[in-house]
């Protein structure tokens, strides 16, 4: 894991500038901490369209160099609900929490995607939060909560604590009307190249 962390203080800002690109987080969580079970590379992306999620995956650049580190790991992609900024600054980022929840199969769809824009909104005024996302994986039907943090904070005992070694978040994006979101989970010690991804 300290091979993962020297490469993304090395590397990690080079999507700082990514074309299409709103916010990526270099996660990671290690086997033993915080309640983990698992060595975990676990990159989240937020863009601004479809393509240039696509660009990124299977243009020759960002995706190739996950490939080669790590082999050829799922992406997981869900829709957007909300997304929000909260007031902290990005250069305080530290914590990432994920919560994925099942909606089952008498869910109202519209009330579900109501209930977690207003979850978003709740967090835009908290001034240890960052950014915030919420949306939906209608591969799975389950809800993804996304947040960034400055502290090490669980929005419920089910979420996933990760630490984030890096934030990337081109200036000219913006949090409204993102289409797409991803995560890749790359589980085990691989030790990555000098590819960036």
């Amino acid at each position: 894991m300290e091979t993962i962390r020297r490469r993304v203080r090395t590397r990690g800002a080079a999507l700082d500038d990514r074309q299409g690109l709103a916010l990526k987080a270099y996660a990671v969580r290690e086997r033993g901490v915080d309640g983990s079970p698992v060595n975990e590379y676990a990159p989240f992306y937020f863009w601004q369209s479809a393509a240039a999620m696509g660009e990124f995956h299977w243009g020759g650049t960002g995706f190739a160099g996950i490939v080669q580190d790590f082999g050829r790991p799922p992406v997981r992609t869900w829709v957007p609900v909300a997304v929000a900024r909260g007031g902290a600054e990005r250069q305080a980022v530290q914590w990432a929490t994920v919560v994925t929840s099942s909606l089952g199969e008498g869910a109202d769809l519209v009330s579900a995607a109501a209930g977690l824009a207003r979850r978003v909104a709740s967090w835009a005024g908290d001034e240890s939060v960052h950014w915030a996302g919420v949306g939906i994986d209608p591969s799975r039907w389950e809800t993804v909560e996304f947040i960034t943090w400055t502290e090490r904070r669980r929005t419920s005992p089910d979420a996933a604590l990760y630490r984030v070694l890096h934030l990337s978040e081109p200036t000219s994006s913006s949090p409204s009307a993102l289409p797409v979101a991803s995560e890749i989970r790359a589980e085990g010690t691989a030790t990555p190249s000098d590819a960036t991804g």
